[in-house]
């Protein structure tokens, strides 16, 4: 008769407990999806990534270690593409500011948008890495950016 009851007990726990969880809701404002590591170069592509500032993705889900670029040349970010096909990238002000002595900081620190004059076609690996099946170009414009306790976002558009 105790185990009749404790096997009800147990019943109508997991059954009230499947319930509930099924009437919650998970967090609106949370990003879904998956964030991969990227390391960015803040050149333009029409000088090579060599000067100016614009956008350059060199290495995607983590950083080269063999004879690669190296990663002192570069800032450490992550990228999203969300539900609305936007290319969302996540830096750390303390990444920009050690990131060529800060040459790239400026662009963001204190700025409502930032603007690319020269576009970029995401390799076919970091486009596929992002959860695309089409190449990704960023196009020339301006892209919004908001910050939160010290991390940069910035929205591009496709």
């Amino acid at each position: 008769m105790k185990k009749i009851i404790l096997l009800s007990l147990l019943s109508m726990m997991f059954f009230a407990d499947t319930t509930f969880a099924a009437d919650s809701k998970s967090c609106s404002f949370a990003p879904t999806g998956i964030w991969i590591k990227l390391l960015i170069n803040f050149h333009r592509p029409r000088t090579e990534c060599q000067s100016g500032f614009g956008i350059c993705f060199v290495v995607t889900t983590g950083i080269e270690t063999d004879g690669g670029v190296s990663a002192s040349n570069l800032c450490q970010a992550k990228g999203q593409l969300n539900e609305r096909k936007q290319l969302l990238i996540e830096v750390d002000e303390t990444a920009l500011a050690a990131y060529e002595d800060g040459m790239a900081l400026p662009y963001f620190k204190n700025k409502s948008s930032i603007t690319i004059l020269d576009p970029y076609t995401l390799t076919d690996a970091t486009s596929r890495a992002l959860g695309s099946s089409t190449p990704l170009t960023i196009k020339p414009g301006t892209y919004p950016v908001s910050i939160a306790n010290g991390t940069y976002t910035v929205a591009f558009q496709f």
